[in-house]
């Protein structure tokens, strides 16, 4: 990818080239010791993530070959399970993950074969060395099966080491972690302690090139991230991903039309409820490293039926993308109808479309909010962005992955893991190390 030059990075991204300070609203480091990431890792470019769903190959389509690789640092692959009884680790999906063949293999009946999604993921590391990619352990379906275990220490025990056993078999580079959500100061603490132990384990192997990592899917809810230790956390951590999106949706109680993803909240508390800067100020404050924090985005809308806009009552969302009775709506879909109008509110960091004839309002970002939000994180030195989920985006100059991307101009570069020696599959016994691909 072509990468701008600093002065037409400042002038894309809506940089005021003056000594004036930057008009839009503020309201609202060094890496500590005992976190494995190379310091340079910041210092040399943002980093941008992209979830990648174990469900994409089915409905959407969506595999790993489709994955623009060369706008992202990283690729969170989600989600693995949990057994809530004993905490082991399992795959969510067996035959996306490690089985279906993509290639003309079969790997059925094969233990030392791998395919599946995971096979291709290792196939891009190979071919693109910047690119890391982590194993997201729980997400929304499978959090149930975390709460449970989370009290007893030998669950937490077996949770950590079999999470990082499956991460090394599978060739990633790292560990996500997403529980939603963590219900009380005791979780917190003991969610802390599961940090502890995986960076214990992970530390443990010595014979790789850099540490692997570990993160944290941050909620962006006020009632769920006062109850976390986020200082606690934070010293484990490579990075967190702040979940900046569904603030509004079918499930607004009461039912207005209103924002999902906007940075600031405005005067119209209906259409604005939650925001993401008052978030992200709440977790820097509580001992989170700026550095860390990835702004998450997401790649989709929320819709809203029978309403005359943000702040109005809505009635209904309809089905969204592939039957969702939510309403939510890959923005590679969007806007749904040609007569809806876009409006974009760069000061508020928010967009939304309007069809006054179906009286349809669909919260999504722009490519121009896309920017608004990379400037954000480059005011507040934040690490970079996540997208959740890059199934979603449009190709081309309507890319948000490609927006942001181009206003950061340089992203992290550090190399990936490509060894791993103690695995059972076949796949990393016949790379032949130092080997570029």
């Amino acid at each position: 990818m072509h990468c701008p030059t600093f002065l037409s990075v400042l002038i894309l991204c809506g940089f005021a080239l003056s000594n004036q300070t930057y008009p839009f609203p503020n309201r609202g480091n060094s890496w500590n010791s005992s976190t494995p990431s190379q310091p340079d890792a910041v210092r040399n470019g943002k980093r941008a993530v992209g979830f990648f769903g174990d469900w994409n190959i089915y409905g959407r389509n969506f595999t790993a070959a489709d994955i623009p690789v060369k706008q992202l640092t990283h690729v969170i692959y989600a989600f693995a399970n949990i057994n809530n009884v004993t905490g082991e680790v399992t795959l969510g999906d067996p035959w996306a993950d490690v089985e279906k063949p993509f290639d003309g293999n079969d790997a059925q009946g094969n233990d030392t074969n791998l395919e599946g999604s995971i096979k291709q993921l290792y196939l891009l590391k190979q071919q693109n060395r910047h690119l890391k990619t982590l194993l997201s352990v729980g997400g929304w379906t499978y959090s149930p099966n975390i709460s449970p275990i989370l009290h007893n220490e030998t669950c937490r025990a077996t949770f950590a080491s079999s999470a990082v056993k499956l991460m090394y078999n599978l060739g990633f580079d790292g560990l996500d972690y997403d529980y939603e959500y963590i219900n009380s100061t005791e979780q917190a603490a003991q969610f802390v302690d599961l940090l502890a132990k995986t960076r214990t384990l992970l530390d443990a192997y010595r014979n790789v090139t850099s540490p692997f990592l570990l993160t944290f899917d941050a909620p962006a809810g006020p009632d769920h991230y006062e109850l976390l230790d986020v200082k606690g956390m934070d010293q484990y951590l490579d990075f967190w991903t702040f979940m900046a999106f569904d603030y509004t949706g079918a499930f607004t109680t009461p039912p207005y039309a209103g924002h999902a993803q906007n940075l600031y909240g405005s005067n119209d508390t209906l259409a604005t409820p939650f925001n993401t800067s008052s978030g992200i100020e709440y977790y820097i404050a509580q001992g989170a490293t700026a550095s860390k924090l990835h702004l998450g985005n997401p790649l989709y809308g929320h819709a809203f039926q029978n309403t005359h806009g943000p702040g109005t009552p809505f009635n209904g969302t309809g089905n969204g993308s592939f039957g969702d009775a939510g309403g939510n709506w890959d923005y590679d879909l969007l806007p749904l109808t040609r007569n809806a109008s876009i409006h974009e509110d760069e000061e508020l960091g928010l967009s939304w479309s309007y069809d006054g004839d179906t009286k349809t309002m669909v919260s999504y970002d722009t490519p121009k909010i896309a920017r608004r939000k990379a400037r954000y994180v480059m005011e507040k030195g934040l690490g970079g962005v996540s997208w959740w989920q890059i199934a979603g985006d449009k190709k081309g100059a309507e890319s948000l992955v490609g927006a942001t991307v181009d206003c950061f101009g340089e992203l992290e570069t550090s190399r990936n893991h490509l060894e791993y020696p103690d695995s059972p599959y076949s796949i990393f016994k016949d790379h032949v190390p130092g080997k570029e691909w």
